[in-house]
């Protein structure tokens, strides 16, 4: 089975939060959207050992508009002993380049209720405090375009949403 391309974030911020942000944004365009639940194979380290652990997926699919068939599923997976670690995964259309999916990820990360690439003290502490993850979320989300500093939050949108081409 072939898997889709996806860009995949580690984020601070729950998968509800993230999934609650994305449904306002698409329903401030009048685009239909089809919510899903489901499941996901994921690793969870014992020791030394991987082993397959299921974990509960929730997500939007947009049905119509010009980001049709792009999806969000949001999972949180336990790598370590304890403590999970929020992944938002997006099925891109496209890729990430097209203007009008760098404007619904701009107001996306604007939308949400904290920082999605920074970490709380105690979070940190659950997790782990030498995974590559911590450094790993804030290149992604540079490459993505965002001032991953601490300035960069609060983070303002660049973009205009719901999103006009210029070209028309």
């Amino acid at each position: 089975m072939v898997r889709k391309a996806t860009t995949d974030l580690e984020v601070s911020v729950s998968p509800v939060q993230c999934v609650k942000a994305f449904r306002k944004l698409v329903e401030q365009t009048g685009w239909t959207l089809e919510r899903h639940e489901g499941a996901r194979l994921v690793d969870r380290f014992a020791i030394i050992i991987p082993m397959a652990q299921s974990t509960r997926t929730i997500g939007i699919k947009i049905l119509d508009g010009p980001l049709r068939g792009l999806e969000l599923a949001c999972w949180s997976e336990t790598r370590g002993s304890h403590g999970a670690i929020n992944i938002a995964s997006f099925l891109l259309p496209g890729g990430p380049n097209l203007p009008v999916t760098k404007s619904l990820i701009d107001n996306w990360v604007a939308s949400l209720p904290r920082c999605p690439w920074r970490w709380t003290f105690g979070e940190r502490s659950k997790i782990g405090f030498l995974l590559p993850v911590w450094r790993k979320t804030r290149t992604k989300f540079t490459k993505l375009g965002f001032n991953t500093t601490k300035k960069g939050w609060p983070y303002q949108a660049k973009s205009s949403w719901p999103f006009v081409d210029e070209q028309e």
